[in-house]
């Protein structure tokens, strides 16, 4: 693994990080980002906040970042091949031809790219190697199911070498609209990897990689699950009475059928869609200078393009809809020089990210009785629709760094002991353009409205009204530098060779930035500041022999503290509802996980982890979405008792896989058994107990046969949720809201059925 920028043993590196192999990916069923969670403790992916499946959440120990647009960076980034994806939009792509998974869990603040407090994925794909090879498969299924994937190695010289890959993957879906009469989250998706490697002189490696992924899906698919009590929105909308509700429960009456059609059906009637472009291109060059010094030069440029329209109340009526367009572009360069002697690793290096681009959200909320219910195809844009309401943030984000690691050997003391020590110090720039505004509440191409008041005068004190500011000045622009350094600071002992205990200390940092969505020009040039996070991290990890059997087993308890942490509050009286980030004061995180692989026989290998996160709020004060804490005699309310969003307490897994025990000229047969299980956990910043989800188990079969009687072939069978257990996924969570008081969900997978053949060649 290369966690610390070398490639070593993931036994020896004194931090908490689990590595997944490719093939136990595969073996697993796990085809995209969002499926890492059920493989890795500590992890939570769940859907984006009143979003989509293509724009997922990340969660590591508790940590994670609501927010999507520009103005906010991720707890948790993902990196592709040593290239940081910095927008969770098109991040979940499919995962086909890999090496490993590593998820780094903490506070990583020195030797990776950007500044992460949570943690870091990080995705590697297999690189071109000196052998002819290739393979073609296909996987088909129920629900529509049919996937291909291939790849071919080509080695064109003693120098140089080529490899392409490639996957596509369909389904009809598993949700059911009733009013369509179709399923809406199919799924139809095309990605491509070509990497050319090249040794044109003695110590000199570059790797070229570009990458392409194009999403054509349905959309999430979203049906109402709670009703908050005197919504009376739903009753006065024009469509009630023309579907059939009358009265003041309406909205009872449109839960009640939602409940009695179940998890997998709904009754929206809109045309929703996911649709995305994603295309990077990527360099990594190595030159060894001598045979202790080397050079690194990660440069990469990345382009997400597309939209998403999802139906967050999931209701019969046109209540409460998304539309989402975004267009992000980022390039970056890291160098690094590292050396070693016998006792001394070290490595020192520079950074630079840039990325620009934003988004354009819309929603409507109580479409006007000029439209009509349910079933309309093609659905139009919300735009079209009078009384639209746009969030249009844009920004350029620019962050630079330098940094520095070593690794000296104390053997002299103690053999077997070594410290780390690093730091980095970091400089971002954040520079934020919002044009938010509303339709013409009858006239979709009648006048718009601008959604924040101005101080058009510039005396900074009265602002004028939103709604008497021109469209033109309609558009306010800042600007924010952040700074701050990160360090780590690590001392492990190798007791054994299979046994290694450590102890780490880390200060993590996320950059400020600015809310999306206030309404004034005085919240909207408000920042929120960095969240800063430092840990102490215990840790062991042993090989043992138990009656001469092999057991790993990786032990890491942490503590972190957690300053000005960054969360996504509700404002409960707008409509459509607002949401504005604020710092939230500090919080404590306790945990630990437990990682481990243990063989009976030769044929049997049972694996598991356990992780357990205990996150509380020291202080978290709640003064409103636009107010300036420092007011004299602001009334705030203390949330300090809430629970942290996305933070499971318990998550475990358990694996047995059987290898039959059959001549090796006859293949390698095998059957393979997962269950996974995660606590509930409180799905929104702005806490209600109504928004909280509930808990699940999940178990998988997969039975697979490799080099099938000593041919090329392989195939496999694999059932995902065999017991075929029903469970949600957090969608929408706007309870708290005076006026659409809802909560919505997506249903997870129902079982599934998938039969897999490869040829290889």
């Amino acid at each position: 693994m290369t966690s610390r920028k070398r490639a070593e043993s993931i036994q020896s590196v004194p931090l908490a990080v689990s590595a997944v192999s490719g093939d136990a990916l595969e073996r697993a069923n796990v085809s995209d980002v969002s499926q890492l969670s059920t493989q890795v403790p500590s992890l939570t992916i769940v859907p984006g906040s009143s979003g989509s499946k293509a724009i997922p959440t990340f969660a590591i120990r508790g940590q994670s970042q609501q927010e999507l647009t520009i103005l906010a960076d991720p707890s948790v980034p993902i990196y592709i091949n040593d290239m940081v994806i910095e927008r969770q939009q098109g991040v979940n792509q499919t995962l086909f031809d890999l090496e490993s998974v590593e998820v780094l869990k903490g506070p990583q603040g020195t030797l990776f790219g950007r500044n992460s407090t949570g943690g870091a994925i990080n995705i590697k794909a297999n690189r071109p190697s000196k052998i002819s090879e290739g393979y073609v498969g296909a996987t088909f299924g129920n629900f529509g199911r049919f996937n291909t994937t291939g790849m071919v190695n080509v080695p064109i010289t003693d120098w140089a070498q080529l490899r392409v890959a490639g996957q596509t993957t369909d389904s009809d879906g598993y949700i059911k609209d009733v009013v369509l009469d179709e399923n809406i989250n199919h799924e139809h998706t095309k990605a491509a990897r070509v990497s050319l490697a090249l040794q044109p002189a003695e110590g000199l490696d570059s790797l070229f990689t570009y990458s392409r992924f194009i999403e054509d899906d349905g959309g999430t698919g979203v049906f109402i699950q709670k009703l908050a009590p005197g919504s009376a929105a739903y009753s006065t909308s024009p469509y009630a009475t023309a579907l059939g509700y009358q009265g003041a429960l309406s909205g009872e009456q449109m839960l009640a059928d939602q409940q009695a059609r179940g998890i997998y059906k709904t009754a929206s009637g809109a045309d929703q869609y996911t649709k995305i472009s994603t295309w990077d291109i990527a360099n990594t060059t190595t030159y060894e200078l001598n045979d202790n010094l080397s050079v690194k030069n990660i440069a990469g440029y990345r382009r997400v393009t597309g939209g998403n329209f999802d139906d967050i109340d999931g209701m019969p009526i046109p209540f409460f809809q998304i539309a989402r367009d975004y267009d992000f572009k980022q390039w970056s360069e890291e160098f690094q020089l590292s050396g070693n002697t016998e006792t001394l690793n070290w490595i020192v290096g520079a950074y630079y990210f840039n990325e620009k681009g934003g988004t354009k959200d819309y929603s409507i909320t109580l479409k006007p009785a000029t439209t009509s219910p349910g079933n309309q195809i093609p659905q139009p844009h919300p735009n079209r629709f009078p009384g639209w309401s746009l969030t249009w943030p844009t920004g350029e984000n620019t962050s630079k760094s330098v940094f520095a690691q070593a690794t000296q050997k104390l053997d002299p003391l103690l053999e077997g002991l070594a410290l780390t020590v690093g730091a980095r110090y970091t400089w971002d720039e954040r520079i934020a353009r919002v044009r938010n505004r509303s339709g013409n509440s009858t006239n979709p191409d009648g006048p718009e409205v601008c959604r924040f008041s101005r101080d058009l005068d510039g005396d900074g004190t009265d602002e004028t009204p939103a709604a008497q500011v021109p469209i033109a000045d309609c558009d306010v622009s800042f600007k924010k530098d952040f700074s701050e350094p990160t360090y780590n600071i690590s001392l492990d002992y190798q007791v054994t060779k299979q046994n290694l205990v450590y102890l780490a200390h880390r200060r993590g940092y996320r950059t400020g930035g600015f809310g999306a969505r206030a309404a004034t020009q005085a919240a909207l040039s408000e920042t929120y500041d960095a969240e800063i996070v430092t840990d102490f991290e215990l840790g062991t990890k042993n090989d043992f022999t138990v009656g001469g059997r092999p057991l790993r087993v990786n032990l890491a308890a942490y503590y972190s503290d957690y300053k000005d942490i960054q969360r996504l509050l509700t404002d409960p009286a707008t409509n459509p509802p607002q949401t504005v980030p604020v710092n939230a004061g500090k919080a404590t995180i306790k945990g630990g996980e437990l990682e481990l692989t243990f063989m009976p026989t030769d044929h049997l290998t049972l694996s598991g982890f356990y992780s357990y996160v205990n996150a509380g709020y020291d202080e978290f004060l709640d003064c409103g979405v636009d107010a300036d804490p420092n007011t004299p005699g602001l009334q705030c309310t203390d949330r300090k008792s809430q629970p942290f969003a996305r933070a499971p307490k318990n998550i475990y897994s358990i694996t047995a896989r059987y290898d039959l025990p059959v001549d090796s000229r006859l293949g390698a047969p095998g059957v393979q058994l997962n269950y996974y299980h995660t606590d509930g956990f409180s799905s929104n910043d702005s806490y209600d107990p109504n928004q909280s989800v509930s808990g699940w188990n999940l178990m998988n079969f997969r039975a697979d046969w490799t080099s099938v009687m000593g041919s090329s072939w392989n195939v496999g069978m694999s059932v995902n949720n065999l017991l075929d257990k029903e469970y949600v996924l957090p969608v929408g969570d706007v309870y708290t809201s005076s006026i659409i008081g809802v909560v919505s969900r997506t249903p997870g997978a129902p079982r599934t059925y998938l039969f897999d053949v490869r040829y290889n060649f």
